[in-house]
């Protein structure tokens, strides 16, 4: 009984894995229609990406540029890798609601540093 669960787990992961890896330029290919309503659609697709190009936190561009083209890829397959590690141990929707927050995380940040930056927006 132990071995099929373990079984059922290894594939579990692998398809994780491989949605994240599926879901890259299902998301590249969406970001290009994005990217013409605005850094703000493109927040949510690629929070990652605009914080590390944000000019609040001081990043050069010669590191700035290369982070970003690397987080656009491999966003996703980190999504992946992040849920197989967490369904380990405490199961699926547990790992699901984590890949949601960590994204989420990165969507308020990104919205708070671009807030911060604008002087139009605070009191």
């Amino acid at each position: 009984m132990a071995k099929k669960k373990k079984s059922e787990s290894v594939w579990l992961a692998a398809l994780l894995l491989l949605a994240g890896i599926i879901a890259t330029p299902i998301a590249l290919r969406a970001a290009s229609v994005l990217a013409l309503s605005g850094t703000n659609a493109l927040t949510f697709l690629y929070p990652y990406v605009q914080l590390a190009k944000n000019p609040m936190l001081r990043i050069p561009g010669s590191l700035a540029n290369p982070a970003a083209q690397w987080l656009m890829f491999l966003q996703f397959p980190l999504y992946g890798l992040l849920m197989v590690v967490v369904m380990r141990g405490r199961g699926f929707w547990i790992a699901l609601n984590t890949v949601v927050f960590v994204h989420s995380a990165g969507i308020g940040l990104a919205y708070l540093l671009n807030w911060a930056q604008n002087p139009y927006l605070r009191p």
